[in-house]
């Protein structure tokens, strides 16, 4: 078997991966300028919403599942926080809590972060692929590097010198829309992300997602990036999946008989 080299940048991360994960810096605090984030898109789409979490403080991503649409967004932010740490020092993640009857999460025993981890599954589940490692998120978490909150935490705050991302954004209306996006403050930009197609309202058109992207697709202040079926990269069955729930079944094609002569 031929055996691969490891390039500088793979040295470098397994270096300090071994090292923040070894038990003799298990009290130490892990510094986001030690840990390695490479972004890379994988389409035109990503590399849309790369520009706009860049370029502004407000950005509304809708598309269908599969985009990327979380994973990349936590990049561009652990991206942000490290190369300016003078500007963003902590990063925020949002959820709507969507509950069945019983495990409304206030029921629940323990902390508030023992309460929420069920729910933020989406976040903790990319930030341990980002990097590579359950322990370093564990402990930025632990450091309060990265927070999690439910929406009704951030009531009344100012958000500033962070970056906070609202995850499952369909699931929430105009009017909570509006509460959390007026908690913009210095140095802070807010990523809202969601699927109109997976809103669990009983009546679709309570959701504020598709109403926020008509209303700001058109304006400087804010970037909008939607999504489609096409952008799909976690698997190439997705996109089909999606067309044959939403009655748009593909058309299988006729491969001809062949007749041996």
């Amino acid at each position: 078997m031929k055996q691969k080299n490891l390039s500088k940048e793979d040295g470098d991360r397994v270096e300090i991966w071994v090292d923040m994960n070894s038990k003799s810096t298990t009290t130490k605090k892990v510094r986001l300028a030690d840990v390695p984030i490479k972004v890379k898109c994988l389409n035109e789409k990503q590399k849309e919403l790369k520009k706009s979490i860049e370029d502004q403080d407000i950005t509304i991503c809708k598309g269908p599942a599969g985009g990327g649409k979380t994973y990349l967004a936590l990049l561009m932010a652990l991206h942000l926080m490290k190369t300016q740490p003078e500007k963003y020092e902590k990063l925020i993640l949002v959820k709507s809590l969507t509950v069945v009857p019983g495990e409304d999460p206030g029921i629940l025993p323990g902390t508030l972060e023992e309460k929420m981890a069920p729910f933020m599954w989406s976040f903790t589940g990319n930030l341990d692929k980002i990097f590579h490692s359950k322990f370093i998120r564990e402990k930025l978490m632990e450091d309060e590097i990265i927070e999690v909150l439910p929406i009704a935490y951030i009531r009344g705050t100012t958000q500033e010198k962070r970056i906070v991302i609202i995850d499952e954004a369909q699931n929430i209306d105009d009017h909570i829309f509006k509460t959390i996006i007026t908690r913009l403050g210095p140095d802070c930009k807010m990523i809202f992300l969601g699927d109109a197609e997976q809103c669990d309202f009983k009546y679709k058109d309570t959701s504020c997602l598709t109403n926020v992207v008509n209303l700001f697709k058109d304006e400087d202040c804010a970037g909008v990036v939607e999504f489609m079926e096409s952008d799909c990269v976690r698997h190439p069955l997705i996109p089909r999946i999606l067309r044959i729930l939403n009655g748009s079944p593909t058309v299988k094609e006729k491969v001809p008989i062949q007749l041996n002569s």
